[in-house]
């Protein structure tokens, strides 16, 4: 588990976003695969402009929640994804579950209370960030 826990430093240093399933009791990291919602040929992207993505830089204290969160994530073996953005960060548990977090806030997207399973597992990790904000879902 703890080889699991450096290679998230890792992509955490380098700005790149990653993803953890488990194969077993196992888990399994690797680069996060974003969404594409419609296909495009090579043919058409000839001629338009391509932007890169530079190397994310996300805040100490950002790099210091996912750490601590990682960690009893994987003891948990839940499945999550990090995703990077600048000066910001995303740990998703599923499209309706997860957790932003800002430079001065950090907001968790759609679990019902603090005591609702995933979040019940890392709420101490969180508690330490300014302005926290539980957003339930609406019925």
């Amino acid at each position: 588990m703890q080889d699991v826990i450096v290679t998230i430093k890792q992509y955490l240093d380098d700005g790149k976003g990653f993803e953890l399933v488990f194969e077993g009791s196992s888990p399994v990291l690797s680069d996060v695969k974003g969404i594409s919602k419609l296909e495009i040929s090579k043919g058409e992207m000839r001629g338009l402009p391509i932007k890169k993505g530079g190397k994310k830089k996300i805040l100490e204290e950002q790099k210091s929640v996912i750490l601590s969160t990682s960690r009893i994530l994987v003891d948990n073996k839940v499945p999550f994804k990090v995703t990077l953005g600048s000066k910001e960060a995303t740990i998703r548990f599923d499209l309706d579950h997860y957790i932003h977090l800002y430079p001065d806030r950090c907001v968790v997207v759609g679990f019902n209370n603090f005591e609702e399973r995933p979040l019940s597992l890392i709420k101490e990790c969180l508690s330490n960030y300014p302005n926290l904000k539980l957003l339930t879902p609406k019925r």
